[in-house]
């Protein structure tokens, strides 16, 4: 079974579900504004595609204040 990944650092999520055994693909959705001073990136979107594709939406944040 997939975790739950959204709101997930990008990063640690494509490893935690390569580990899992999937083969994992990152589609970057950004703003047209764009988000000034972004420190992270973030899973906001989880797609699977057969048994062992997965493909993560992320998108930049700024979790700083």
């Amino acid at each position: 079974m997939m975790p739950c990944l959204i709101g997930t650092p990008a990063d640690a999520a494509q490893e935690k579900l390569a580990a899992l055994g999937y083969t994992v693909t990152r589609v970057v959705y950004e703003s047209r504004r764009g988000v000034p001073e972004a420190d992270s990136t973030r899973v906001i979107r989880i797609r699977q595609f057969g048994n062992n594709h997965i493909e993560l939406m992320v998108s930049h944040f700024k979790t700083q204040v």
